[in-house]
């Protein structure tokens, strides 16, 4: 760029005589000359600064014109944010309570400090920390490394605060923001230790579910239902939350407050469950267990008149209250060990066989099918063999005692093994010439066959979940020939054999179910048809003292003839009243009762039993279907049966003594001793495959095969 000195006089500005004045003086001074020299500015750039400047302001302008005009409500909304803070009020959980009204559960409060790490102040943080410290009487260094090491922007660091501390950090919550006092609901269970698993326990809010749960106002200190009515119902149960808006500085000193919502306690619910006949049965089988050296078995109770659940023991059980406040690591692992697994619900998950107990489910599919009549007499052999389907040889299935000419009422009755053979798998009696053939065989007797036996397994129930408002409830078994071939990996293994059909007929084999299931079975039986869906909650406690009834639901009904259910239930009256009945012993009961009997083999070639009864009484018009089941009983007892009779000697004779009065009692038929004593030997049949099931009156033992 080229260099201009000033020489011309009409270039001389004002400035001028003054600079060239010292520089005049410089050059005397120092003997050199000064020249001024000036660099006149490049005109595109002078336009790019301009147009620079320009932007520059009015980007601004408009930022300016934004905040003022278009920002207005988003910046208030972010300043009021930072003034003002919601924070959530507890109320107490719904109650639960017996059909009586007796309370179940209550709600026990205490309070908790926790952490909000986003609102921790920034000043005054050491200090803060000291102060709490000496309150919680927690080290200092460990609530530093505790908020330092938080994932969560809440979390506890102290909890069950005493009345000293809670005034304490109450005066000084409004100096350090912060840290917050939250109240919490502790729920202490007070029915029986069998409850457990009906009322289920509170859990604090796990990962997982954080972000399900605080789009329905939840917050990571919460407790909600982890497990039984308290899930199930989690959403009548849980509480309103209130809501206070708190004012702050910029400081974050609290300095005003508002309710914004107040908050209101859950709805709470009243239960079909009978309290006092729960203790008692718990109380029943609990001394048969331990009288007999055993630890798991199940009573459940179902109104056939409702669907309603009146008693659920599932044993062994827990102690819900271990839960209440945060199970301890040793408490957790013992019950996760625990070989008995009392965690788990039996009567809605536990899966078994369900032996002789299933017959009168057979009964009505053959009477319905026309397979066999009210007078219908079949010849019942000790033991009844078969062609075999794919070779000159026979399968032939032992009965625990000879009953010889039987019809479908003494076959229920007395547990007539061979009747039920036939008519679930049919028979085709061997040629003459054949070892093994009989003449009071029938020729050819056509069974149901093993689609028909799943068809009404199926309308009964079976195979299926019962729907009971419970989480976790089990969908048991119904095996049919497409379930083994899917099951099953091997050709031999996938076929369906007569023996397959011929145990299911007896509730043997593949077949499973849950107590549950089998009471809603005989229920459908003893009410003439009406399948209710079992419930636990009857009624919804409103906030306004009013009742809301949670109505039956009747799955279907009619579906089975009056005069077949008729047949059936004479059957299971004489299962009770016949000498020869396989639950004879509950003829001394002080009011006529029905019932069916079973014991099914759990281990192969081990005389270790599942020792079943299903009873409902009284028998003219029923009040209670029971189901009692005894595991792993050693030989052939009566187990199931004494707890049957002392419950319902209980709850029809003694409670009626002690809280109303007495009802006309029906004279029980005389007990013959013998009938509960003799027993026959059944002839020994060597076979491949076996499977057992026993009735307990006569004792004797029962081998199936195939």
């Amino acid at each position: 760029m080229p260099l201009y000195i000033k020489r011309k006089v009409k270039e001389v500005g004002i400035e001028d005589i003054f600079l060239d004045k010292l520089a005049q003086k410089r050059e005397q001074e120092h003997f050199v000359s000064s020249k001024k020299l000036e660099v006149p500015l490049d005109k595109n750039g002078f336009f790019s600064l301009l147009v620079f400047g320009f932007l520059i302001f009015g980007f601004l302008a408009g930022f300016t014109f934004y905040l003022q005009a278009q920002g207005k409500e988003k910046y208030n909304s972010l300043s009021q944010q930072n003034k003002f803070t919601n924070f959530n009020l507890s109320a107490e959980r719904g109650i639960i309570y017996d059909r009586n009204l007796l309370p179940l559960v209550k709600n026990e409060s205490t309070f908790e400090l926790w952490v909000k790490k986003s609102e921790l102040p920034k000043e005054n943080y050491n200090q803060a920390i000291i102060a709490i410290s000496s309150i919680i009487q927690k080290p200092a260094e460990f609530i530093r490394n505790l908020i330092d090491s938080a994932i969560q922007d809440d979390f506890l660091i102290a909890g069950d605060l005493n009345h000293e501390q809670l005034v304490l950090l109450t005066a000084e919550q409004a100096e350090f923001p912060g840290f917050i006092i939250k109240k919490n609901i502790l729920r202490q269970y007070q029915g029986p230790l069998s409850m457990g698993h009906i009322l289920g326990y509170l859990g604090k809010i796990s990962q997982g579910e954080v972000a399900v749960l605080q789009s329905n106002n939840y917050e990571f200190a919460d407790y909600i239902g982890k497990e039984g009515l308290e899930k199930y119902y989690e959403n009548i149960l849980k509480e309103k939350k209130g809501i206070v808006k708190f004012a702050r500085t910029a400081q974050g000193k609290i300095i005003s407050q508002e309710v914004v919502q107040y908050p209101a306690s859950g709805q709470s619910l009243v239960l079909s469950i009978d309290a006092k006949l729960q203790k008692k049965s718990e109380q029943a089988l609990t001394l048969a267990l331990a009288e007999n050296g055993l630890k798991k078995g199940v009573v459940v109770i179902l109104d056939p008149r409702n669907g309603e659940m009146l008693t659920s023991v599932s044993w062994p059980s827990f102690d819900n209250n271990l839960f209440a406040n945060g199970i301890s690591i040793e408490d957790f692992q013992r019950l996760n060990d625990d070989k008995n697994n009392p965690q788990l619900n039996r009567v809605i998950a536990g899966l078994y066989p369900s032996g002789s107990a299933i017959k009168p489910v057979m009964a009505t599919a053959a009477l319905e099918e026309g397979i066999v009549n009210e007078k219908t007499i079949l010849y019942c052999p000790p033991k009844l063999c078969a062609p075999h389907q794919y070779d000159q040889g026979a399968d032939c299935y032992p009965d625990n005692a000879y009953h010889g000419y039987t019809d479908v009422k003494r076959a229920i009755a007395e547990s007539v093994n061979p009747f039920f053979y036939m008519i679930g798998g049919g028979y085709t009696a061997p040629k003459p010439s054949n070892e093994y053939y009989d003449p009071k065989l029938p020729k050819k007797f056509e069974g149901l066959g093993i689609m028909k036996i799943a068809q009404y397994l199926n309308l009964f129930g079976f195979g299926q979940t019962a729907n009971i408002d419970l989480p976790g409830e089990a969908s048991g078994r119904v095996p049919a020939p497409e379930w083994k071939e899917a099951y099953f990996k091997t050709p031999a293994t996938q076929k369906w054999y007569l023996g397959d059909t011929y145990n299911l007929s007896i509730g043997q084999g593949y077949f499973l179910t849950t107590p549950l299931q089998l009471a809603q079975a005989i229920m459908a039986i003893a009410n003439n048809g009406q399948l209710y869906q079992p419930k636990i909650a009857k009624e919804i406690l409103l906030s306004n003292n009013q009742k809301q009834a949670i109505p039956p639901i009747l799955i279907r009904e009619n579906f089975v003839a009056s005069s077949t259910l008729k047949i059936v239930r004479t059957g299971m009256r004489q299962t009770v009243t016949s000498p020869a009945g396989s639950a004879h012993s509950l003829n001394v009961l002080p009011i006529a009762v029905s019932a069916k009997t079973g014991t099914a083999q759990i281990y192969p070639n081990k005389k270790i039993y599942l020792n079943w009864i299903a009873v409902y009484a009284p028998s003219d018009n029923p009040e209670m279907v029971m189901v009692v089941l005894i595991e792993e009983v050693v030989g052939l007892k009566s187990t199931a049966q004494r707890v049957a009779r002392e419950i319902l000697d209980w709850q029809f004779y003694t409670r009626n003594l002690k809280e109303k009065t007495p009802p006309v009692l029906e004279a029980p038929a005389p007990l013959e001793v013998s009938s509960l004593t003799g027993s026959t030997t059944p002839e020994t049949i060597s076979t491949t495959t076996t499977a057992t099931t026993t009735e307990s009156a006569p004792f004797s033992t029962t081998t199936i095969s195939h």
